[in-house]
């Protein structure tokens, strides 16, 4: 992952930019709300799954069939310039006219620049373009491969003009722009989607239901509607480098500053500051979000045959070509985190650059404001026209609903989740400095559901307030009841660990005995070795 080291080039724009951005910048206001009339779903006729799934999501999100637009295009992951815009971009435009979503004047022959739209945007009803599994992820370079690697080499965004299909789709009905460089993003680090101007709707939140195959789409769209319905429910993991202050340190920082926010909505949430990434043995489960950084391909946890997200999952891991290709289960990672049940996710189809890739510390927090997926992730992105594409169905909201709205839909469907939702109100309050309060609510929750997460909770709220006493019956109670061995190591750690700090090591060896004979053979068990003071 490189620095741009000629950041003066990046979005140089003629006036009309200037004015049109005005229309955007400096709203503020509540959580944008989606109008599934306000959706166009793009689908590759030539792929049969492609429509498919158009058809699904379109029944299960209730978007007007006529939204559908199925187009000619390549079936692979890469699309030449020209196929661009001669199969998608201006078929595409025409499909919007014709369906009344889009009002458009024809511009003046002699204004249009090289790989311009004929076309002016009057107004528009549209305000996202969903591309499902089968439309092209990537826009080749114009320019030969070796000059592409040169400007990366260079560190300059001048000259490189491949991008991701959504991020230039998101341009659709813009004015003329150079596509030599990167565009600088009018919704980058804004708080609200203003609906005042209608030149407003111009831009176009641009993203993707896809990844290895079907099925795995189809799931990322039942568990976002899941997700809508009862909240992201379960464990938060980030995994910074422990960077000191230089030039990459904007990473360590923006994954510092997610996990800080994710804490404040009340997420069991674990920070690693250390170099390297977790290992295989890292007991890592009920994941619902992860962040972290920075290697090429997917490894850790995550290649265990036996790992699964939480349905609806959030995970993004941060590198140059995250999604060179999102077809892969086992390369580069936006794939091989989609296969193992994230629901949403980002990547890189090509060298972003650091400083141009989603500001983590932005999407958390524009997300947990009640925004949507795909709106918050543009709001993270401070270039469009450029490498980030951004994969989930960009109507979600997770945070729609108020905790104790979701904690009712759980209760009321039977929901088993509805302890993680509970351990967040726990946290909340204690994070409120209402410490018995949370300690009541904790006990009581866990005696009706019998939940070992809750159970797991108490022991930790124990240790926390000096009861040791409690705290061991409780993780020991836990240690009994642990059916997964991640469960049985992250809390045999975590008790042996607060054992052998309060001078009690043979009691801390009894324990690890014990875990090593129960599960003996269990490759976790390496992480019993960080129960050491």
């Amino acid at each position: 992952l490189r620095l741009p080291i000629r950041l003066h080039t990046i979005g140089r724009m003629h006036m009309r930019w200037i004015l049109f951005f005005l229309f955007l910048v400096g709203a503020a206001g509540r959580a944008e709300e989606a109008n599934p009339e306000q959706v166009v779903v793009l689908a590759n006729r030539n792929v049969p799954e492609s429509l498919e799934l158009a058809r699904y999501y379109i029944k299960a999100r209730g978007i007007p069939e006529s939204n559908l637009c199925a187009l000619d295009l390549p079936a692979g992951e890469s699309i030449s310039r020209g196929f661009y815009e001669i199969r998608l971009r201006d078929p595409l435009l025409k499909f919007m006219r014709e369906q009344n979503l889009i009002e458009q004047v024809e511009r003046d022959p002699k204004t249009i620049g090289p790989h311009e739209t004929a076309w002016t945007t009057l107004s528009a009803s549209v305000k996202y373009v969903v591309s499902m599994y089968g439309v092209p992820l990537r826009i080749g370079d114009t320019k030969p491969f070796v000059v592409t690697k040169l400007v990366d080499r260079l560190g300059t965004l001048n000259g490189k003009n491949m991008a991701a299909v959504d991020s230039e789709l998101a341009l659709l009905l813009f004015p003329g722009y150079r596509i030599q460089s990167s565009v600088s993003n009018p919704m980058f680090d804004q708080v609200f989607w203003t609906r005042e101007e209608p030149v407003a709707y111009a831009f176009l939140v641009a993203a993707r239901l896809d990844g290895p195959d079907a099925g795995t789409v189809r799931g990322m769209i039942d568990n976002g509607l899941r997700v809508e319905r009862y909240g992201l429910q379960g464990r938060g993991y980030f995994d910074a480098r422990g960077l000191a202050p230089g030039p990459y340190y904007a990473g360590d920082y923006w994954i510092r500053e997610a996990y800080e926010r994710f804490c404040r909505e009340g997420y069991e949430c674990l920070l690693d500051k250390s170099e390297l990434l977790w290992g295989e043995g890292f007991p890592m489960e009920d994941a619902a979000i992860y962040m972290g950084w920075y290697t090429e391909n997917v490894q850790g946890p995550f290649r265990r045959a036996d790992f699964k997200f939480k349905p609806g999952a959030l995970a993004y891991h941060l590198h140059s070509g995250s999604a060179k290709t999102i077809r892969s289960v086992d390369k580069y990672w936006a794939g091989p985190l989609l296969n193992k049940g994230a629901a949403f996710t980002m990547g890189a189809v090509s060298e972003p650059f650091l400083a141009l890739t989603p500001h983590l510390d932005i999407f958390a927090g524009r997300l947990c404001d009640g925004n949507g997926f795909g709106l918050s992730a543009y709001m993270s992105l401070p270039m469009i026209s450029w490498q980030m594409t951004v994969i989930g169905d960009p109507l979600v909201r997770p945070f729609e609903l108020t905790l104790d709205q979701q904690i009712k839909n759980l209760e009321a469907d039977g929901q088993k989740d509805v302890e993680w939702a509970y351990l967040r109100k726990v946290n909340i309050l204690v994070r409120e400095g209402r410490f018995n309060v949370a300690l009541d609510f904790c006990r009581k929750k866990q005696a009706q559901t019998g939940s070992l997460v809750l159970l797991e909770k108490l022991g930790d709220l124990y240790a926390k307030n000096d009861l040791y006493e409690d705290a061991g019956q409780a993780y020991e109670k836990a240690l009994e009841q642990a059916t997964t061995p991640q469960t049985a190591m992250r809390v045999g750690a975590r008790w042996i660990l607060i054992l052998r700090l309060i001078g009690q090591a043979e009691r801390a060896n009894q324990i690890e005995a014990g875990l090593r004979v129960r599960w003996k053979d269990e490759p976790l068990l390496s992480w019993l070795s960080t129960s050491q003071p």
